[in-house]
């Protein structure tokens, strides 16, 4: 039996404008459902729920990592040590939020 392995959506992630946190973007337009998403995050050991509204969930990590994920899939990650953590990061939580996605 040979799994297939679906090839994670790209992002683009970039310093933010007050460099006080990275911001990272899907290339592709997505949408999530917002409740399905937070159902999925209640679900994984890696990240606690701090926030949760319709349109934003922030997140907390390991490391006191702060993930704020939006309904657009923009993703505000801080306490960062840099761009390579930031985008493994926005890589881990793409991952698990793309089984909320209602991709266009």
């Amino acid at each position: 039996m040979t799994d297939k392995m679906r090839k994670p959506m790209p992002l683009l992630v970039k310093l933010c404008s007050d460099k006080a946190a990275y911001e990272a973007r899907p290339q592709r337009k997505v949408s999530f459902d917002m409740n399905k998403l937070q159902k999925l995050f209640e679900a994984v050991d890696n990240y606690q729920i701090l926030v949760y509204t319709p349109y934003i969930i922030v997140l907390k990590g390991k490391g006191g990592r702060e993930v704020t994920f939006s309904e657009d899939g923009r993703i505000l990650l801080k306490n960062v040590s840099g761009e390579g953590e930031a985008k493994a990061l926005a890589c881990d939580v793409f991952e698990v939020a793309l089984k909320a996605s209602k991709l266009r």
